[in-house]
């Protein structure tokens, strides 16, 4: 990054608007050289965010940083009856304003249990399949980012879990607002004249995010001004460092003989080196079971029950134990085989869509591969 593209969220909401532009031009700049001659695909709500995307991108600038042509689309879930409709029209408005394509795509969601994460893994996986080599820019921003943070730590998530919303991902979704405040998209709107939609279910507190988003972080800042900072910025160092743990990870897998199928994971401790730490001591193969459960779709089972389970196997004992969200792990001989139970598949949809894996996009049978966005 130029000494001119500004480093951190304090500096960025005292930017003008075509600073921000600057920040996305450099984010740009750090495309993969293959991902260069694709579309660009705009993911449009009609709220603040997107409509500050939508607003950037059709700035002439970046318009010719994608020959390729941009694009807009906005899913519908037709869960809202007129405010549906509503965010419809105002993306319609949007994209004739600025001059960019819209497609509209019909992905309805039945209400219900885990609501949210059903919903983000149809709108994903209908974006994907109406534009699939284009690159899919998603408005997520530093605020987003700071959520994700605390809700994967909440949920037990160890260190690869601070990674929070990857800025990109290899099957070619795209964050480039990701180190901009909320605050600085809406200051976008209000000085192009937009004004935005709202989502009422964002007000819902019954979602966990919702809550941190209204409760805990506003209260969390007035504390401890900067703190959403920080853990964007925490997140985007652990980025960073990830490809160097994953190399690590992928060694120790293979000692292990680490295996995974359509219903669960297996693995050999028989094999453990001699010259490492005992695994219940070993911080790799604890964040080795996160990644695996992870990339299959699944929470890690909490901290107490994952550590008991690994003394179990590690002591040569035969038995089984329960866990995670409907899972059982069967043990015998320092050998391990964790599969879902019948009764965790109620859950599968709502556990698929916290993992932000950027391997592997393919569901398969009870376990997904790793396929939404959070």
């Amino acid at each position: 990054m130029g000494d001119d593209i500004p480093s951190s969220a304090d500096e960025l909401t005292e930017l003008a608007p075509n600073r921000v532009e600057a920040v996305v031009v450099a984010a740009v700049e750090r495309i993969p050289p293959v991902w260069r001659d694709r579309s660009l695909v705009l993911c449009l709500s009609g709220g603040a965010d997107s409509s500050a995307l939508a607003l950037i991108f059709s700035r002439p600038r970046l318009r010719e940083l994608f020959p390729a042509g941009i694009e807009a689309l906005h899913v519908r879930h037709g869960l809202r009856g007129e405010e549906s409709e509503g965010d419809a029209q105002a993306v319609r408005e949007l994209c004739a304003r600025t001059n960019l394509p819209l497609r509209e795509i019909e992905a309805p969601v039945a209400t219900g249990p885990g609501l949210e994460a059903r919903a983000r893994v149809a709108r994903y996986e209908a974006l994907r399949e109406t534009a699939p080599r284009g690159i899919l820019a998603t408005a997520h921003h530093l605020d987003d980012q700071a959520e994700t943070v605390v809700l994967r730590l909440s949920r037990g998530a160890l260190g690869r879990g601070l990674v929070g919303i990857r800025p990109w991902r290899e099957d070619g979704i795209w964050r480039p607002l990701l180190s901009t405040p909320r605050s600085r998209l809406e200051e976008v709107c209000v000085e192009q004249g937009w004004t935005p939609r709202f989502d009422s279910s964002n007000a819902d507190r019954t979602f966990q995010r919702n809550g941190i988003r209204l409760d805990l972080l506003p209260a969390w800042e007035s504390d401890a001004p900067g703190v959403s900072r920080a853990l964007a910025d925490l997140a985007r160092s652990a980025w960073e460092l990830e490809p160097f743990l994953e190399r690590a990870l992928d060694r120790l897998s293979e000692t292990i003989s680490l295996r995974t199928d359509h219903a669960g994971f297996a693995l050999d401790l028989a094999s453990w080196p001699s010259d490492r730490p005992p695994p219940g001591d070993d911080p790799e193969f604890g964040l080795l079971l996160e990644r695996t459960w992870t990339r299959s779709g699944r929470r890690p089972w909490a901290a107490l029950h994952r550590n008991r389970l690994v003394s179990d196997v590690w002591s040569g004992a035969v038995g089984r134990r329960s866990g995670g969200q409907g899972e059982a792990a069967h043990f015998g001989g320092r050998r391990l085989r964790v599969e879902v139970s019948p009764a965790g598949r109620a859950k599968q949809a709502e556990s698929c869509a916290i993992s932000e894996e950027p391997r592997n996009t393919q569901r398969t049978g009870v376990f997904c591969k790793a396929a939404t966005i959070s």
